[in-house]
C-alpha cells in the first residue's frame, strides 16, 4: 500500500501552465521540470531560451484567446494552471480594457474546458479581492470592501472575483481546484511592483517614491517559497475546492522597505515622498490606495507543513544578487 502511494506521487503528470514565460509562471515551470513532469506551457513572450532546452518542456507562442489551442491542452494534459495575466497597478489605470478582457474572458473559457474534461485547475487569484477591508487579517471567507466602479483601481480585484465565483459555481462538483490568492510575491523576473522597482531604482542610486507617508504596509513573500507551497499542495490526491491566502503574516511598511533596500544594495538613492499635487492626479486617473493588507494564514497552515525559509532581509538579498 506505501508502495502505491509512492508510486502516485512520483508518478509523472502532465502539467498544462499558462504565463509560462511570466513571473510567476516560469518559476512554477522549473520546478516542475526539477521533479519530472512535463510541462506544456503558453504565452505570447518568448524571452527565456533555457527553459526550452529542456525535452520535457513543450512550449507554445500563443495567446491565450486562442481558444482552439487552450481547449487542446487543457484536454491532453492532468492539470491545467491558469497564471496568464496582468497584475500590475499602472496598468490597471492605462488599460483597464485589456486587463478586464485579460483576466476575466479566457479565463471563463478554461473554467468551461475544464469542468467538460473533468480536469484539475490551479488559478492565481489576488490579494486585491480583499479591496479595502479593515478586517485584519483577510480570511477567505471575510468580507469584500471595494471602492466605486468608476474607479479603475479595482477592475483587477473585480474581474479575479468574477472568475471565482465561475470557480466555484462550476467546479465544484464536477472537478477539483484550488485558488491561491497571492499576497505580495517578489523575487527574479517581477516587473511593474513596488519591489522591483524600488530595487532597479536603487542600483541606479535614483531615487525612491512613495505614494503619501509611506506608512501602508504589506506582507511581502519570496517567489521560491511560494513555488513551494504550491508543490506541497500539488502533490496531493485532490485539490481542496476551496480558496487560499498564500503569503507572509509579517507586514512591512512602503517606508522601512524603501530603507531596507538602500541599505543592503549600498545605494545613495533618496526616499521622496509625492507630492500632494502629484497623488490627486494619480487618484484623479482613477487610483486608489490601500493602507493594510494582511492574509490569515491559518487555512493554509492546515494544509501544509512548508513554513517560508526567507524572511523579507535575506529574500531582497537573494533577489539584488539575482539582477546584479
Amino acid at each position: 500500500m506505501l508502495i502505491w502511494w509512492k508510486d502516485y506521487f512520483m508518478r509523472t503528470k502532465k502539467i498544462f501552465v499558462t504565463g509560462a514565460m511570466g513571473f510567476i509562471g516560469l518559476h512554477w515551470c522549473k520546478k516542475l521540470l526539477s521533479e519530472g513532469h512535463k510541462v506544456y506551457g503558453l504565452d505570447i513572450k518568448n524571452h527565456n531560451t533555457e527553459i526550452k532546452k529542456n525535452k520535457n518542456f513543450f512550449f507554445f507562442r500563443e495567446s491565450v484567446f486562442n481558444y482552439d489551442l487552450v481547449k487542446r491542452l487543457v484536454k491532453k494534459t492532468d492539470i491545467t494552471c491558469h497564471f496568464a495575466g496582468i497584475a500590475s497597478p499602472k496598468e490597471y489605470l492605462i488599460n483597464t480594457t485589456k486587463v478586464i478582457n485579460l483576466t476575466v474572458n479566457p479565463s471563463l473559457k478554461i473554467v468551461d474546458y475544464c469542468k467538460k474534461y473533468k480536469k484539475k485547475l490551479f488559478f492565481t487569484s489576488t490579494s486585491e479581492i480583499y479591496g479595502k477591508s479593515k478586517e485584519v487579517p483577510f480570511l477567505e471567507e471575510g468580507n469584500r470592501l471595494l471602492g466605486s466602479t468608476s474607479v479603475k483601481r479595482w477592475c483587477y480585484s473585480t474581474s479575479k472575483a468574477l472568475v471565482e465565483h465561475s470557480i466555484f459555481a462550476n467546479l465544484k462538483k464536477k472537478s477539483s481546484f484550488v485558488i491561491f490568492r497571492l499576497f505580495n510575491v517578489y523575487g527574479p523576473g517581477l516587473e511593474g511592483r513596488v519591489v522591483d522597482i524600488f530595487i532597479k531604482n536603487a542600483i541606479k542610486n535614483k531615487n525612491l517614491n512613495i505614494f503619501g507617508n509611506g506608512s501602508q504596509k504589506r506582507c511581502f513573500l519570496y517567489i521560491d517559497d511560494c513555488i513551494e507551497i504550491f508543490y506541497e499542495i500539488f502533490k496531493k490526491k485532490s485539490l481542496p475546492n476551496e480558496v487560499i491566502n498564500i503569503g507572509n503574516n509579517v507586514s512591512t511598511s512602503v517606508q522601512n522597505l524603501a530603507k531596507k533596500i538602500i541599505k543592503i544594495s549600498n545605494s545613495n538613492s533618496k526616499i521622496v515622498r509625492q507630492s500632494k499635487r502629484k497623488i490627486s492626479q494619480m487618484k484623479s486617473k482613477g487610483y486608489e490606495d490601500i493602507l493594510l493588507r494582511v492574509p490569515s494564514l491559518q487555512k493554509l497552515h492546515k494544509m501544509v507543513s512548508y513554513r517560508p525559509k526567507y524572511n523579507l532581509q535575506n529574500g531582497l538579498k537573494k533577489y539584488l544578487n539575482s539582477i546584479k
